[in-house]
């Protein structure tokens, strides 16, 4: 009997520590016509009675999809109770860049993430839906993407961060299929120029464009 008791304690404390929830939810992208899959972590305590929860938008890198947060770092699940927040993991393509491609019409997902993925979000959740409760950041391509919005959307994010991005992706013109995206650099040079991240710093206040 003290063993089954001990076993009991010991189920109940587990689903006490992981008392996050997980959403898959499924948003029609009209831009792209078609639907994408993303991530929700919410905290223990959400209500929609509550007042709004800040949400941080956390975008994977190259060759990954909206489950690599959540599988790969499965302690982000415990910071949503603990720092009583949304996280949000859209799925943003194989290697989108998270920009809208200028020349492939398939490929949105600047439109997708600022426009329709943020209005589906503040209207199925409690959120503090402004950019004083909103932040993005990302690993490498996300990295990348996080700051490429971060910069072209300061109306929607007020916070950003960038975790081992690539800044700068002229160095690269046949690497993480960039000139799928935004065509040969030899031909297509000034598209590689217009969606940089590091020519976009002059969008911030003060800044100067290089």
């Amino acid at each position: 009997m003290k063993k089954l008791l001990f076993i009991l304690v010991l189920l109940c404390s587990a689903i006490l520590a992981s008392a996050y929830r997980v959403d898959t939810i499924r948003i029609e992208s009209k831009s792209m016509n078609k639907p994408i899959s993303n991530i929700v972590i919410i905290p223990d305590n959400y209500s929609a009675q509550q007042k709004g929860f800040p949400v941080l938008y956390l975008l994977h890198g190259a060759g990954g999809d909206y489950t690599n947060w959540a599988s790969k770092v499965p302690d982000i699940k415990d910071c949503v109770d603990k720092y009583n927040f949304i996280i949000v993991c859209p799925d943003g393509g194989y290697t989108s860049w998270y920009f809208d491609s200028p020349i492939d019409e398939q490929m949105k997902y600047e439109t997708y993430i600022a426009k329709e993925l943020i209005d589906a979000i503040d209207i199925k959740y409690n959120t503090l839906d402004d950019k004083t409760g909103r932040a993005i950041t990302g690993l490498s391509m996300g990295g990348h993407g996080a700051f490429y919005l971060a910069f072209r959307h300061q109306d929607i994010w007020g916070a950003a961060g960038s975790m081992s991005g690539c800044l700068d992706i002229r160095p690269f013109p046949n690497n993480w299929e960039i000139s799928k995206r935004l065509g040969d650099y030899s031909r297509h040079q000034e598209l590689w120029e217009e969606n940089t991240v590091i020519n976009l710093v002059y969008l911030l206040e003060g800044g100067v464009k290089v």
